[in-house]
């Protein structure tokens, strides 16, 4: 059996004891600091992989954000180009009625021109007339107070005439 004297136990002890520091010297040391060490990376890694979600959340946003900033770029270009039309189609109808209000002035005017030619062309003849009447009354031997009242008349029933066309 064993002998438990005092000189074994102390003896043990004493093996113990050297055994406790040499473990702690060379395996309780390293491998505490190489579990710290772990620990350390294992928090790091977590905190990387928290500020990489974050960043992953915020480029999700920024992304999101230039994506609605497109849509309204987009729908104000549209809107734009909507509202030119529009502006183009008004001012290209503001021109045909401008266009056709110069050709009715025109036609008026055409008009108005036309008649005071057939007018001065009217007077002409409506002139030689009465001097083809007057040289005929003439020689009818007629006086001048006769053949000047004829004319003057004549004149008038001619104007009268013409003037309602």
């Amino acid at each position: 059996m064993v002998d438990l004297t005092l000189g074994t136990i102390l003896a043990q002890m004493l093996n113990f004891f050297i055994l406790v520091w040499i473990l702690k010297r060379f395996a309780y040391k390293p491998l505490l600091n190489m579990m710290t060490e772990r620990r350390e990376r294992i928090a790091k890694d977590l905190a990387d992989a928290e500020q990489a979600r974050l960043d992953a959340e915020k480029l999700k946003e920024e992304y999101a954000s230039q994506i609605s900033s497109a849509r309204q770029e987009a729908q104000q270009i549209v809107e734009k180009a909507h509202h030119q039309a529009q502006l183009t189609s008004a001012e290209e109808i503001a021109q045909a009625h401008a266009r056709i209000e110069a050709e009715k002035e025109k036609a008026r005017k055409d008009m108005e021109h036309e008649r005071e030619q057939a007018m001065l062309g009217l007077r002409n003849d409506v002139v030689s007339l009465s001097v083809a009447m007057a040289s005929k009354i003439v020689d009818k031997d007629m006086n001048s107070e006769t053949n000047t009242k004829l004319i003057e008349d004549a004149i008038r029933q001619l104007d009268s005439k013409t003037i309602g066309l």
